[in-house]
């Protein structure tokens, strides 16, 4: 059976499977690539550790998480990777994801969004949060003791002007992500009623047209175009559409011009 070959942050690993299943593991490790990046570019450091904690305690009990670390001076900048039954590899980072920031110094807590704008008033980390980076090569810590951190005053308009400068790849890798989380979901059931492996349908629809730079006058265009009045009105097997249509002007054109083919004048 074929073998395939990836790595996680600083973990290597290999996978059998078959070329299609070795395929879509590529793709999710592409995704998990571009989170790593995420976590380089917000903390300056260069290096991103795989992190699997254990026993964290919630209101429901004890669970589990793995999560990717970067470390900038002394502060812990994270992504949960989240668990799905959708892929060959089991898991999934979301494309819309804010990385969790602790200062292990003043005990602080704070939020970066996926346009690099720092968001405050986050709730506290799990005491895991607290580690210190793995032992690095002095020089390593050094680099990163200086490396700069994300700023804090992103304005509105810069984040607005991040949305609309994201590459058409970039753009399809998240509505190919998004189209992975309707399997299994029936196509005749609402929007409203569907929650994906990540949270609510329709706040993952809502954040995937924020993703892409749609106001709110587009998203109502797709949603006349849909004859919807809003989205959780959407049938699961209307979202494919709809994603095509946020994620490219010509696509909803080509919805808004349909007619439909009939002589009767009513």
């Amino acid at each position: 059976m074929p073998t395939g070959h990836f790595s996680i942050a600083d973990l290597s690993f290999s996978f059998e499977g078959t070329l299609k299943e070795l395929a879509h593991c590529q793709e999710i490790i592409r995704e998990i690539e571009q989170a790593e990046q995420r976590l380089r570019q917000a903390s300056g450091a260069e290096e991103v550790f795989l992190i699997y904690d254990r026993d964290l305690e919630s209101e429901h009990g004890t669970f589990d998480k793995m999560r990717l670390r970067a470390y900038g001076d002394a502060v812990n900048y994270t992504l949960d990777l989240g668990v799905t039954d959708t892929n060959p590899l089991g898991i999934y980072v979301g494309y819309d994801q804010n990385i969790e920031v602790y200062d292990r110094a003043s005990g602080d807590t704070w939020q970066i969004d996926p346009d690099g704008n720092r968001i405050e008033g986050a709730e506290d980390e799990a005491p895991s949060q607290e580690a210190a980076p793995p032992s690095q090569p002095a020089d390593s810590s050094e680099e990163a003791a200086s490396a700069p951190t994300a700023q804090d005053d992103t304005s509105t308009d810069e984040a607005a002007a991040s949305s609309q400068t994201r590459s058409q790849a970039e753009i399809e890798q998240a509505a190919e992500a998004l189209r992975r989380r309707l399997k299994g979901h029936p196509s005749e059931q609402l929007v409203g009623e569907t929650t994906i492996s990540d949270g609510p349908l329709g706040d993952k629809l809502m954040g995937f047209a924020e993703y892409c730079g749609r106001d709110e006058d587009y998203l109502h265009r797709v949603l006349d175009a849909a004859s919807v009045s809003d989205v959780d009105h959407l049938s699961v097997g209307q979202v494919p559409d709809v994603i095509d249509m946020i994620a490219d002007e010509a696509v909803l054109r080509e919805n808004e011009s349909f007619e439909p083919d009939s002589d009767l004048p009513f």
